[in-house]
């Protein structure tokens, strides 16, 4: 019977798609059909090879941040953000540098396409041209995706989650969590205090040339892309690629389940990728942050540098299942460090060498400013 269910949802996903695409057709003749675009993603990669990611949508004309002034604004962009209509099958064409390349997305309008960079590239940011082919190709612009290159002048990489690590949610259950994401503007969430220093200081390591990538995993929809990147930008927290989750029907079966265990899969992604930087890994003790990461630092010994997880409270009973994953990772050998706050984490990397010492007075003096606002009930602008 199990067998069944992959069979299953493979048939409900192709008539998913059919009927998404006999519905744009009906809106085309009737004029009501909105214009498509590319929505561009943050991709990765090294010297040898890098993935290009981006969707294909409709334009729901979702206002940008400076045009939406009060929270009706915020939560209309965000139920355009959420209610999407994907394009399966279009034809995108890919330029970086002097090389090119046509993919096409899937059932869910998601474009994947693995490449290797020009000769030469360096570590870094670079941009990538994407231009739509088919279908209804023109008048939709040209937009640019950010690749994050890791090359030779990084010392580690930073895998970090989102809720509850970066953005305070105070709530442990994915779909209150994404709930409560999905009806707040960006610009009044608040991150936890001193993590836009932390993270710097982690980005900018001990060397005077070092560069080193920072990735963000949640468990939270590919739809809050643009919500979760405009928040890191405007609490000027070192930029990364996004690896969210798809929710909804998908070939592998309905989203959101119980677990979080597709972070794990996006995890080993970026250590396969990456196989010749070790990593610190950060997370919180709300959900499996510290699950996940035990799997990791057993699956790949030697490459882990450090766990931190933030203690979230409330959970009486998760002190004493910390202490036993922190032996787990101990002989696996790493470390697991829990920590109240960004600070605490700060002198830690100091002391260990992966930060300068005066960044941790950076950490801190962000982390009383932060904590001060949070106070008076928001940042200020």
């Amino acid at each position: 019977m199990a067998d069944l269910f992959p069979a299953f949802y493979r048939f409900a996903v192709r008539v998913d798609a059919h009927y998404d695409a006999l519905s744009r057709s009906l809106r085309q003749k009737l004029g009501i059909a909105p214009p498509l675009r590319i929505l561009p993603y943050r991709g990765y990669g090294t010297a040898e090879r890098a993935v290009i990611k981006a969707r294909v949508l409709e334009d729901r004309h979702v206002r940008p941040p400076q045009q939406r002034h009060t929270l009706v604004g915020s939560a209309i962009a965000s139920y355009k953000r959420y209610m999407t209509r994907e394009i399966a099958g279009a034809h995108v064409a890919v330029r970086w540098g002097d090389k090119r390349w046509e993919g096409t997305t899937d059932e869910e309008g998601f474009l994947e396409l693995w490449v290797p960079p020009p000769e030469g590239v360096r570590s870094g940011w670079h941009m990538v041209e994407l231009e739509l082919l088919s279908p209804e190709a023109h008048g939709v612009p040209r937009v640019a995706a950010p690749v994050r290159v890791a090359g030779r002048s990084a010392e580690y990489g930073v895998i970090s989650d989102i809720d509850d690590t970066v953005i305070v949610t105070g709530v442990t259950n994915p779909l209150k969590r994404a709930w409560a994401l999905f009806l707040t503007e960006h610009r009044v969430r608040l991150p936890f205090p001193g993590v836009d220093a932390f993270y710097a200081a982690l980005q900018g390591g001990r060397g005077e040339a070092a560069d080193n990538p920072i990735f963000y995993v949640s468990s939270s929809p590919w739809n809050l892309y643009e919500h979760l990147d405009e928040f890191l930008g405007l609490h000027h927290i070192p930029p990364g690629p996004l690896l969210l989750r798809d929710w909804g029907l998908s070939r592998h079966g309905f989203a959101p389940g119980g677990g979080h265990g597709h972070k794990l899969e996006k995890i080993r992604g970026l250590m396969d990728t990456m196989e010749r930087l070790p990593f610190i890994l950060i997370g919180d003790s709300g959900q499996e942050d510290a699950e996940h990461y035990r799997t990791i630092c057993r699956e790949y010994p030697g490459r882990i540098l450090c766990v931190y997880i933030r203690s979230v409270p409330g959970h009486p009973r998760r002190a004493e299942q910390l202490e036993k994953i922190g032996a787990d990772i101990r002989e696996a050998g790493s470390q697991l460090l829990v920590v109240d706050d960004t600070t605490a984490a700060a002198r830690h990397a100091a002391r260990s060498g992966w930060i300068d010492w005066r960044e941790v007075q950076e950490v801190e003096a962000h982390r009383l400013e932060d904590s001060a606002r949070g106070l008076r009930g928001g940042r200020d602008p």
